[in-house]
Parts: C-alpha cells; sequence; structure tokens
C-alpha cells in the first residue's frame, strides 16, 4: 500500500469519504496474480460390460479423460453403446488468496496428451455440487482409457467415495450450465479463457470454502470417438519445458484491511494503524460501525443451572455463563443445566410384585400408573414424571421388571389412576405436558387422537399376544375409569421385552412423562446357558431427557419432527456410573428414547474393550457375536450383551459413550456422555460365554406366500399445513393389509427420507434377511441396487425393531400365526408414530366359518374336512340343501332355519341392547332384533361383576341356550356384597354358532370372545 501523509483535516475528510463509500480512502489495492495446481484429480468412468459393470478409477494415475470411447459395450443385447469418461479436478482457492479478495479473472489450462480423433469437439466445465475423492487407483502407462479398480476413497462413477458413499447421480452432480467451453482437436495446450462463470465459481470458492468441490469436464457425449485425454497434476510430461500439468491462473484483488474504529462511542472505518493514530480502539478487521461495536452489547447468558440473564459479553463469561451473542433474547435462547456427569451410582430396578401367584411363573399383577416426583440427578431438583407401579416397590421410572415364564400366563390388571401431583385430582381433562391439540379448519384435531388427557392403553413390545391385549392405540381409558385386565399367554421363546403407553396422538408425550418397563421372559434353553445372573445380570433403560430450571421435563407444546434431549438417562438416573466387580456382566440394553439413535462404545483408560452380542428382542443368538466394537441401537430396540471387566485393574474407569448424530445419520453428534463403570478389586464371574446359544429356525423366503413394500416418507400434509410422515401415502385408518395366519410373508420397507426409521411390527418377531440401496427414476420409482447385504452377526436374531437407514431397502421375514385381529406396524421414532407413520394391519384365517375382510364367505370345515370358502369362487349349492353342513349358499342366498333359501344374505343379529331386569330380579327381558331373520334364538351367560373381564382368572356360567323367546329366569341370587352381569347373544338361525360382537373403544371385549354357551 502506498504511503500517503495527510493533515489533520485531511484525515477527517478521509475518515468521512470512507464512511460514505464504504472503502478505505488510504489508496487502492493492487491486483495480484496466482498460479495454482490441482489439489486432486480423477476420472468417472461409467461401468461397462467388458468390466463386468464394475466401478472404475484413476484417482492417482498421470492422466484423465472426457467424452465417449469406441467399441464399449455397454448394454448387452441392445448393441453397441460407448461408455461415458468425465473428469474432475479441484484447487485449492481459499488456501492461497487472501480471504475477501475480488477475483478480476480466471484461465484454465490442460494439455491433452491423446485424443481419439483429431476432430474439434467441444469439452465444457461444469461446477461441481458435491464432494469426491482421489486415491491411489493407477492406470500408469497402461491403455488408460479403462481404467484400474478403484481403492478406498476413490471417485466412480458410482461413487463420490468408494466403497459406501454415492453420487445423488451417477456419473457426478453438477451445474447444468456450463462455466466456460471449448473445441479441443489435436493434441496440445488449451486453455478456456476468463468468462464469468469461471469467475464466479472461483468467487464462490473463495468466500465459501466449504462449497470448493471442483470442476468436471464434460466432453462431447452424443456421438462415439470423441474421447480426449488430458494429463492430470501426477504427470511427468512436459513441451518445450512447460509441464503439461493442469494450472489455473487467477488475477485478484486483495481487500483493503480495515475496521471498526471506537473513540469512545463514536464509530469510523479506518485501517488498523489510522485507528491507533487518532487514538483509538480497533475492533478488529471487517468490522462495521452498524451497529455500532462502541456502545457496550449485551446479549443473553446461559447459566449453569439453566436460568437466562441479558449481560455484556465479558460480565458473561467472566461470571461462568455461556454467551449467546450481542442482541440475543432469553426468549429465544434454550439454556441447558450443567450438571455433573457420573455424580450418581445406577439404579437397578426391583422385580414386580404380584397380587396372585409368584413372580416368574403364572400371576396376577395390579400395575397402576402414577404421577409422583423423582430425583433424575443430585444435583436437580425433583422431577414430576409418571411410572408404573406394583404397590409394593418403590416409585420410580421406569417401572418395576416385570419376571415372566414361557408358558406361564400372566395377567396384568392395567389401572389408570394418575393425578395432578400437587391436588391430587384426576387429570382427565389436562395432561401434564402441553398437548398440541391445534385443528384444522373444519374443527378437526391435526394430529390423529390427540387429547389432552392422561389416556393411556399399555403395550407388551415384543408380546406375542391376542389383539385384545395388544395396547390398541384407541383403546384407551381415563384416570379413575375401571381396571382394564390384560393377559399376556408368554408362549414365546425367552426374550427382553418392554411395556410402555401407546395411546393414539400421544405416545411421545406418555413415554416422555414415564411410562416405560421391562417384561423378562425366561425359559429352559434359557436357564441351560451359563451366562452371568443375579448381581451380573442388569437391565440399562436408556432414555435422552431435557430439564428446565426447576428441574421439570422440557418438551416443546408444539409437535415437532424430533426431540432430542442433551441428558441420558439410564434406569431413572442422568449420567450415572455403576461399581463393577471384574468380571463378565450380562447388560439388557434398551433403547427407550422417542427419537434418538445411540452407537454406543466401551472406552477403557487404555486397550479395547468390546460387546459380546448374545441376543436381540425375540431371543438369544445362535452363536454370541465377539468383539463388537461398537453397537448401534435405535428407539424400540433392544440388545442382550455380556461385557467382561477381568482384565482391568481396580480402580479403572470405562466410559460408555454415544457417537451417534441426532437425527441420525446425518446429524451433529450433540450427545456423548452415557454412563461410567468402576473397577473394584473383586473377583466376578468368570465364566466363559458359550459358542453355541440356542437353535434358531430360519424362515425359507422360498415359503413366503406375500412379498409387500412399503415405502416410508414424508408424502402428505395434515389440516394444519404441517408434513406428515407416512407409510405408502397412507394413514392409521388404511387398512389394506391382511396376513393370512400361519403363513410366511416378506416385508421390505424403503426408507425414502433422510433420516432414519426404526420400523416396529406387533404380533410378530422378524428375521432380517437384508438391506440394500436404490436411486430413483425420472417418475420417481424405485430401483434398488442389486447389492443386498445380509445383516451382521449381532443383528441375526428374531427382531421385532430393526433401522432402516436413509435410501435404503430392509426386507425382513416373518409368520404370522396363533392370534387374528388388527395390529399396529410403525416407526418407534414416536414423534413420527404420532404423526401418521402407523398404520394396522389386519390378520384373517381361511377357514374358521368367519368372514374375514378378504372373503367372500368362510364355510369353516365342512363335513370333516378343512374345506372352506374364502373367496368370491363359493362353492355353491342348491336352495334348500342344508347350510348348517360348513357348505355354502349362493352367494345371493341367505341361510335361514337351516337351509339355503333365495333373497338377500342376512348377517348374523348383533348382541342384544337395552337389557333389562324387572323388579322381582329373577327375570330377564330384552327387546326383539328388528329384522332378524326368522328362528333366530339366543343364549344367556352370567358371571360376577368383580371378576369383569372373562379371562382374568375367572369364567362364565351359561344360563340358556337356544332360548326362543325374549326372556329368561335366573333362580340364582348374588352372595353378599356380589353383583350378576348378564350377557345375551343373538344366534344365527342357521346353529353355525356366530354371533355378533358388540364392542369397548373398537375392540371386542374378552367374555365375548370366549362365548360359555355351545
Amino acid at each position: 500500500m502506498d504511503t500517503i501523509t495527510l493533515t489533520r483535516k485531511a484525515l477527517l475528510y478521509a475518515m468521512a469519504l470512507s464512511l460514505i463509500v464504504g472503502v478505505s480512502a488510504f489508496g487502492p489495492a493492487r491486483a495480484a496474480t496466482v498460479t495454482l495446481q490441482p489439489t486432486k484429480d480423477n476420472t468417472l468412468y461409467e461401468p461397462i460390460a467388458p468390466d463386468g459393470f464394475v466401478d472404475m478409477s484413476d484417482g492417482a494415475g498421470p492422466t484423465m479423460f472426457t467424452g465417449k470411447v469406441k467399441d464399449a459395450d455397454a448394454d448387452p443385447g441392445t448393441g453397441t453403446r460407448p461408455a461415458v469418461r468425465r473428469a474432475v479436478l479441484a484447487f485449492n482457492v481459499a488456501g492461497n488468496l487472501p480471504a475477501g479478495s475480488t477475483i478480476n479473472s480466471v484461465q484454465l489450462t490442460l494439455y491433452a496428451d491423446k485424443v481419439g480423433l483429431t476432430t474439434t469437439f467441444n469439452v465444457s466445465l461444469h461446477r461441481l455440487l458435491a464432494d469426491w475423492g482421489e486415491g491411489t487407483s493407477n492406470t500408469g502407462n497402461s491403455q488408460q482409457g479403462r481404467g484400474e479398480p478403484p481403492t478406498p476413497g476413490d471417485a466412480t462413477w458410482r461413487h463420490t467415495f468408494y466403497p459406501d458413499r454415492f453420487w445423488s447421480i451417477a456419473g457426478g452432480v453438477y451445474s447444468l450450465t456450463a462455466s466456460a467451453t471449448k473445441a479441443v482437436g489435436n493434441t496440445g495446450f488449451y486453455t478456456w479463457g476468463s468468462t464469468s462463470g469461471l469467475v464466479a465459481d472461483v468467487q464462490s470458492w473463495l468466500n465459501n470454502p466449504s462449497q470448493n468441490f471442483g470442476w468436471i469436464v464434460v466432453g462431447t457425449e452424443t456421438t462415439i470417438q470423441t474421447t480426449k485425454r488430458f494429463a492430470t497434476r501426477e504427470s511427468t510430461g512436459q513441451t518445450s519445458g512447460v509441464s503439461w500439468k493442469p494450472r489455473l491462473v487467477i488475477d485478484y484483488t486483495p481487500l483493503v484491511i480495515s475496521g471498526a474504529c471506537c473513540q469512545g462511542p463514536a464509530c469510523t472505518v479506518q485501517t488498523p494503524a489510522a485507528c491507533l493514530g487518532l487514538p483509538g480502539v480497533y475492533q478488529g478487521d471487517g468490522t462495521t460501525c452498524s451497529p455500532n461495536p462502541c456502545f457496550v452489547a449485551t446479549g443473553a447468558c446461559c447459566a449453569g443451572n439453566g436460568t437466562c440473564s441479558v449481560l455484556s459479553q465479558s460480565s458473561c463469561t467472566g461470571g461462568g455463563g455461556v454467551y449467546q451473542g450481542d442482541g440475543s433474547a432469553c426468549a429465544a435462547v434454550d439454556c441447558p443445566i450443567q450438571l455433573t456427569p457420573y455424580l450418581d451410582p445406577l439404579p437397578i430396578p426391583g422385580v414386580a410384585t404380584p397380587v396372585i401367584g409368584s413372580a416368574g411363573g403364572a400371576a396376577t399383577y395390579n400395575i397402576t400408573m402414577r404421577e409422583f416426583e423423582q430425583r433424575l440427578h443430585s444435583q436437580l431438583p425433583p422431577t414430576r414424571v409418571w411410572g408404573y407401579h406394583d404397590g409394593v416397590a418403590a416409585l420410580g421410572t421406569p417401572g418395576p421388571v416385570i419376571e415372566a415364564r414361557a408358558g406361564q400366563p400372566v395377567t396384568v390388571n392395567w389401572i389408570n389412576d394418575i393425578r395432578d401431583f400437587a391436588t391430587g385430582v384426576p387429570r382427565r381433562t389436562n395432561h401434564y405436558l402441553d398437548v398440541d391439540v391445534q385443528q384444522d379448519a373444519s374443527g378437526n384435531v391435526c394430529i390423529m387422537g390427540a387429547e389432552d388427557a392422561a389416556k393411556t392403553v399399555g403395550h407388551l413390545h415384543g408380546g406375542h399376544v391376542p389383539a385384545i391385549y395388544d395396547g390398541y392405540p384407541e383403546a384407551t381409558f381415563l384416570p379413575g375409569d375401571p381396571p382394564v385386565p390384560y393377559i399376556y399367554p408368554n408362549n414365546q421363546q425367552a426374550s427382553t421385552l418392554w411395556f410402555h403407553d401407546h395411546a393414539l396422538g400421544i405416545t411421545r408425550l406418555n413415554v416422555y412423562m414415564g411410562l416405560a418397563g421391562l417384561y423378562l421372559l425366561r425359559d429352559p434353553v434359557d436357564d441351560a446357558i451359563n451366562l452371568p445372573t443375579g448381581q451380573y445380570e442388569i437391565p440399562l433403560v436408556i432414555q435422552d431427557r431435557k430439564f428446565n430450571p426447576d428441574g421439570t421435563l422440557k418438551y416443546p407444546p408444539m409437535y415437532m419432527d424430533h426431540w432430542f434431549g442433551d441428558k441420558v438417562m439410564i434406569n431413572g438416573k442422568v449420567w450415572p456410573y455403576l461399581d463393577v466387580k471384574r468380571g463378565k456382566y450380562r447388560f439388557r440394553l434398551l433403547n427407550g428414547s422417542g427419537s434418538r439413535v445411540y452407537t454406543l462404545a466401551l472406552r477403557p483408560p487404555s486397550g479395547t474393550l468390546s460387546f459380546t452380542v448374545i441376543g436381540n428382542e425375540g431371543s438369544l443368538l445362535g452363536a454370541p457375536a465377539r468383539g463388537v466394537g461398537s453397537l448401534t441401537i435405535g428407539p424400540g430396540e433392544r440388545y442382550d450383551v455380556v461385557v467382561d471387566f477381568a482384565g482391568f485393574a481396580n480402580g479403572d474407569e470405562i466410559l460408555l459413550q454415544n457417537s451417534a448424530g441426532a437425527p441420525y445419520p446425518n446429524g451433529p453428534v450433540d450427545l456423548t456422555q452415557v454412563m461410567k463403570f468402576r473397577v473394584t478389586n473383586q473377583a466376578g464371574d468368570t465364566d466363559p460365554v458359550p459358542d453355541v446359544l440356542r437353535a434358531i429356525e430360519r424362515l425359507d423366503p422360498a415359503q413366503a406366500v406375500q412379498a409387500r413394500d412399503f415405502r416410508l416418507k414424508q408424502s402428505g400434509a395434515d389440516g394444519c399445513g404441517r408434513s406428515m410422515w407416512e407409510i405408502n401415502g397412507l394413514g392409521w385408518n388404511d387398512i389394506v393389509e391382511y396376513p393370512q395366519l400361519d403363513t410366511i410373508e416378506i416385508w421390505r420397507f424403503i426408507n425414502d427420507s433422510g433420516v432414519v426409521h426404526p420400523m416396529h411390527m406387533h404380533l410378530v418377531m422378524f428375521q432380517v434377511l437384508d438391506r440394500d440401496g436404490f436411486t430413483k427414476d425420472a417418475g420417481g420409482a424405485i430401483i434398488p441396487n442389486g447389492r443386498p447385504q445380509p445383516p451382521a452377526a449381532e443383528e441375526g436374531g428374531w427382531k421385532d425393531t430393526a433401522l432402516v437407514g436413509p435410501n435404503e431397502i430392509l426386507r425382513v421375514i416373518a409368520r404370522f400365526d396363533d392370534y387374528k385381529g388388527k395390529y399396529a406396524y410403525h416407526c418407534h421414532i414416536l414423534e413420527h408414530e404420532d404423526h401418521e407413520m402407523m398404520r394396522q394391519f389386519q390378520t384373517v384365517k381361511c377357514g374358521d366359518g368367519e368372514i374375514d375382510p378378504t372373503e367372500a364367505c368362510d364355510a369353516g370345515a365342512a363335513n370333516g374336512t378343512a374345506a372352506s370358502c374364502c373367496s368370491a369362487a363359493c362353492t355353491i349349492v342348491a336352495a334348500g340343501t342344508p347350510c348348517s353342513d360348513g357348505n355354502a349358499c349362493t352367494l345371493n342366498d341367505q341361510c335361514q332355519a337351516g337351509a339355503c333359501v333365495s333373497g338377500p344374505a342376512i348377517a348374523p343379529p348383533g348382541e342384544v341392547p337395552n337389557l333389562s331386569l324387572s323388579a322381582d330380579q329373577s327375570t330377564l327381558t330384552w327387546n326383539p332384533i328388528p329384522g332378524a331373520p326368522a328362528g333366530t334364538v339366543f343364549d344367556v351367560a352370567r358371571g360376577l361383576a368383580s371378576q369383569l373381564p372373562v379371562g382374568a382368572g375367572a369364567s362364565e356360567t351359561c344360563l340358556a341356550t337356544a332360548v326362543p323367546a325374549t326372556s329368561a329366569t335366573d333362580g340364582d341370587r348374588p352372595g353378599v356384597g356380589q353383583v350378576f352381569w348378564y350377557l345375551v347373544r343373538g344366534r344365527h338361525p342357521c346353529g353355525t354358532g356366530t354371533y355378533g360382537y358388540a364392542t369397548a373403544n373398537g375392540v371386542p371385549t374378552a367374555e365375548r370372545l370366549t362365548p360359555a354357551c355351545p
């Protein structure tokens, strides 16, 4: 810069001028020129038949290609189609030019050292829109047009970085508008002269270095034999002493260094030297006077306890706070509470105590949902939570563990007694958290099922149970409603199950409040294996939470696609520690978070420590997966693992840490700490983990009778204009999948979104077949890559939840058996589940005598055979033929008085409404059924009201069978304090025993599924 002597008057004038025109008044900057060589270059080879359509590259080679080669059969069977070659190269602009410089001109020179034809063809430069790599592949002095197999990090036609990162469009993602074009003929130097496009590219790379992906060099691709070969940065060739390497010449004007200068509260823009001579206080290069930095700026300051105040930056940081920026407001800032990690011991959930039977056997439990306060960290005030309580153990979330045994049924009486902790008033109309109940223009709640109430319904996640006990999301009940008995048959293998709330529209809120608990199912196979048990078998329920300064749970009042806590809670304690003996522990891992995926790893003070995975959600593996260094576990997933602390010394500390981004997989890693293990000097369990765990029946894909596709994406909007997560563009009420019982199906989940979806199926356990990537054609149709990968060893058992990554296809196989009815399947990110990424399938059975939605008729077993009528192709019998023998009338006939009669079909009568009991308490009367077929008869059942519903350890009595009238007599009297209930059923006149079921909340109740009368 020129040196200029100024009088004080001239200096003041210069300062004023600088404020007016926005540039320094101390002379213009001089232009400069820099010549750069590429930092990387490569060739993208379109896969061709002679190479078996495999990927090729030439990262370290001396040449790069553009255009189309000749005689390269890219598509056998359709004739010869030449393959395309495209060169890529990049230069480090920001590392060689001063920041803020202005680019004046740009010239790129390449040397064409070989051409297919000397004919002139256009070669264009296009700005690349994605990063790519240069590996060690090298064609050397070979033909080079075919390339070499790629090495890790190489760019290929399909890969940005071989082998696991891909272009979103094969052949490179780049701007379709050429930055410059040059006609290239014979060999020699060619220069793409400065164009506005080249200048704009280089200027943008200087201003935004993270977006500098270089150029792709595209030749003429509309005809064959247009290839032009250019020298790369690895080339040693030269002509008359001039190197053939690519060179980029940039002419630029550096930024004049200036900044805001403070003289008290007055601000002017000066060079550093001029500011010092005023005298003034220089605020830094590039600073301006708007806003005026000479005033003391203030902003939001987050204290360690989560509170916020407005302070200057120096005052904030001096007091140990975290400054949120000048002008920031506390209302717009989320101040995290600072808690000391690993301060509290890990709680171990107790085993639930039954009211009938014993834990680990056939038993009945009274499990009450309650609101209470729990200290989740010793530095936090008590937090208001909800939890499950057995009436014996101390209140806590997660609730007590239910120990069960295969083949030994368990009955749970679910009791909703959620009351405001401060007032004791049942929360029938006010949830503890804010519920998003926004309505659309028609007055409908935009999130289906959302209600500002503590409605609940328990779901045994992973339980193979009848539909009425599955926790149907609409079968909710409120605080103060009668207990709801659920019977869990436990006719499945030993496994790690868990129970949580499943209320439609507010599952995310109820589980976040704490409604979760473990259910451990054991069997003789599990018993016989010498695995750690007792004090060495510990559940780890992993959840994330965020807190307000007063210790209350923080959750947004409006729906969000994801919600992530900033603290990890294990078994109800934030960042706990566990003292372990020097030996093996069996940990039952459960990810009970709403949205967060964890990638867990053990970090010892030295060396390595890995997981031995012995089981998935549904059972033990066939053999242990040893040496698993990291374990990714999505919401709802469980892993059964063994960790061996035998090799560590007394006092060693091992951290359990997380490295998964949020949202997974591409979000930032915002939370790493999970818990700590502290090794003691005591010896523990040192028995080896067996090499064989249990036999696993492998389902054969060839036996599948149905294959279904489920596309996962945001494909619709609710009535409030917010995007919804959907499955195949359908929602909760759209039932189109009807698996046939006793059959095997393959379900293919296709994740057409940018975040992971942990997909969960009710009723069944499945096996993961494989995962594959995919692309989409111009119409959006899915095109699998055709390279399916089998699951890792740790995922090789029975599962009920599995992760589907972005742009990934997950195939699972399952057998549907035992129970008919409606079941849910959904993404287990609870925020997605609550906003339509949950649908229903309905299991059906051919030949059971009941007409399912997929059937036109179903006659059941006919004449002692397994014959049935389950489609429109019914077995037709003549009018007058007996219809109670299992055959079918015509579809236009009806079964009346035991024979087929012409006329419209009449459905079986429903259960009788308006039952009344006479004053003498001995005679029951009921109303006739309008339009009932002639000959309709009635069955009457009776039981004790205290034992409703039937199936919860009680039974009903058949009082009268096939009564033709509308009344019946009961000569018995209930005992003191007892009340009889009665149920009258209308029986079809054909005598088939088919009943019309009344329902509670859309679900048939238990006694209606087990009629006492024949």
